[in-house]
């Protein structure tokens, strides 16, 4: 019980990590679209920091504060 309380505690935190993550990925790159023609070597490097940011960075995250909610419900 203890430890279906936390994987899925964990679970959901990681997908909650992963939309905020897209939904940031999606603003940055249409943000970078239209300022392209103000700093046009800048796109390339920003789309990788926001690809990191938004897929590794904001999931684990989530799931490190879905895991720690988990252990307050069992508290």
């Amino acid at each position: 019980m203890r430890t279906t309380i936390l994987g899925w505690s964990t679970v959901s935190g990681l997908i909650l990590g992963l939309i905020a993550g897209l939904l940031l990925f999606a603003v940055l790159v249409l943000a970078g679209e239209l300022a392209s023609s103000v700093i046009p070597r800048l796109g390339g490097r920003a789309r990788v920091v926001a690809g990191v940011l938004s897929f590794i960075v904001l999931p684990l995250a989530g799931a490190v504060l879905g895991w720690l909610e988990g252990r307050l419900k069992l508290q």
